[in-house]
């Protein structure tokens, strides 16, 4: 009832002078009425008055229904800009509206051409990105096998150092595949029950020989549960987060060490996976940007070189599996990351 009564005021108002020129001509007519007969006009002003409000009636009816047709076509021609919805919105529409939707339609039809050019560079794009990533592995595989063959021909610091550039450049590879794929209009999750487990020991594999070589010492204490998971997805966060506890370790402690554990939140109904280092920790004011595109953080050399977006992939990652994402730190005593997973039966 109250939308009808907006709808009436809004009328009112759009065709005020035509409504002040309408009952002006009424008013005008019963003052004649009554000059006329002043005894009859007690008797015909209340049949006047009925006609008056019964094609006043009329009136907002019929130009009600056809500012409704009028919205629906003009919205139908903006969702759709075609010839038959461009003709449908130019039939309801008046003479200088129709000039006005001849060239908005040629706008819009300009603009959904680019739109589509630019979404096919793009996916052209992405299958490139992809391509070349895959590509790229293989170069990497092989460096990764020469450096385990040929230890012993090269110096501690030259193999560490080498192992550490082979690291990063995967890092980096796999950060570009992901960054493409998180923007990607298809998202090709596959949801299925994971052991997190498994993923934890496949992600510790990856980055053993650089985790070695560092010292950093990783604790598991990971059980055989199951989570409804993309199996990828989870992988790279943990990679992230792993390398992450690699990149920012504190090298004058004696001992250097990541612990990875879980357990059931029965009060949430949810899986809580761990990931904590002793690490230089990040400052409590850094801790609200920290998964921040290109955030870095300025409390530390190694900060200052990094690109930020580990972090920010991995968290973009996890608000597309539906993981919610905690963090907790100690400014040089160590960093946790918690990855909380629904329990879905």
């Amino acid at each position: 009832m109250m939308k009808r009564f907006r709808k009436i005021i809004r009328f009112c108002r759009e065709y005020q002078f035509f409504l002040g020129l309408f009952l002006l001509m009424n008013l005008l007519f019963v003052f004649f009425l009554w000059l006329t007969d002043a005894h009859s006009f007690r008797v015909v002003i209340g049949l006047f008055l009925c006609i008056t409000l019964l094609l006043l009636g009329a009136v907002f009816y019929v130009i009600g229904k056809r500012e409704e047709k009028r919205k629906n076509a003009f919205f139908d021609f903006l969702e759709n800009p075609s010839p038959s919805n461009l003709l449908n919105a130019q039939i309801l529409s008046g003479e200088r509206e129709k000039e006005q939707l001849n060239a908005m339609g040629e706008r819009l039809k300009d603009d959904r051409q680019k739109l589509q050019e630019e979404q096919r560079q793009r996916e052209d794009y992405e299958e490139y990105i992809e391509m070349w990533a895959h590509e790229i592995k293989v170069p990497l595989s092989l460096l990764t096998l020469m450096l385990d063959n040929r230890k012993e021909e090269m110096s501690q610091t030259v193999y560490q150092r080498l192992v550490y550039v082979a690291s990063q450049i995967q890092d980096n590879v796999t950060q570009m595949l992901y960054y493409a794929r998180l923007g990607a209009a298809h998202k090709d999750y596959l949801w299925e029950q994971v052991r997190l487990l498994e993923c934890v020991e496949e992600t510790v594999l990856q980055y053993e020989p650089v985790f070695r070589e560092g010292k950093l010492k990783v604790i598991c204490e990971v059980s055989n549960v199951c989570v409804l998971t993309d199996r990828k997805g989870i992988l790279m966060i943990l990679g992230q987060v792993l390398n992450n506890a690699y990149k920012y370790r504190d090298t004058e402690k004696e001992k250097q060490w990541v612990r990875i554990s879980d357990q059931k939140d029965e009060e949430r109904n949810r899986i809580l996976l761990t990931v904590e280092d002793n690490g230089i920790g990040v400052k409590q004011s850094d801790l609200p940007f920290l998964f921040e595109k290109g955030f870095t953080g300025d409390t530390d050399e190694r900060k200052k070189k990094a690109t930020g977006m580990g972090l920010y992939l991995a968290e973009q990652m996890a608000r597309n599996l539906k993981i919610e994402v905690d963090v907790e730190s100690v400014y040089g005593e160590g960093l946790a990351f918690t990855l909380a997973f629904p329990v879905v039966e």
